[in-house]
């Protein structure tokens, strides 16, 4: 009899593991549903974010893009502006800087994001001289044009 009731004791046991009871007697929802349930929310959470985090960043890119090309035309009036006063040393270094400018926002434009991080990260490593030097010519340069069309303002006027 003690055989009996002991194997009687374990089935009892097994199938209240297999099953959450819901107090009322009916069977409950089994713990490996509920674990694939919270793993599939999980997922459906994590792509969502990244999905939200994706268009972040496009949006960001679309706007870096728009900057840039700002950038290239402000470098080409530059240009332009001391070609003018006929200083075709600082001419053909801001042309230069301004075709380098053209070819950075074409690349920015057909790259993503996470390529461009990398190959920006990896030329600051290696010519950090360069990186900060052209850095420091470009607002020497922006500062020098802004100050002629400041002039060329005044007298005008």
């Amino acid at each position: 009899m003690s055989d009996t009731h002991s194997r009687g004791s374990s089935d009892g046991r097994a199938s209240s593991e297999a099953s959450v009871g819901n107090g009322s007697g009916q069977p409950g929802i089994n713990r490996e549903e509920i674990r694939q349930q919270a793993a599939e929310v999980g997922d459906e959470l994590r792509d969502a974010a990244q999905q939200q985090a994706e268009s972040l960043l496009d949006r960001q890119k679309a706007a870096a893009v728009d900057q840039a090309e700002r950038f290239t035309t402000v470098l080409h009036k530059m240009a332009d502006e001391f070609e003018r006063q006929e200083q075709p040393y600082f001419s053909g270094c801001v042309s230069e800087l301004a075709k380098r400018s053209d070819a950075f926002t074409r690349n920015l434009r057909e790259r993503d994001l996470t390529t461009l991080l990398e190959q920006t990260r990896d030329y600051g490593r290696q010519h950090p001289a360069l990186f900060l030097g052209g850095a420091v010519a470009a607002g020497f340069m922006l500062s020098r044009f802004l100050r002629s069309s400041s002039q060329d303002d005044m007298r005008s006027h």
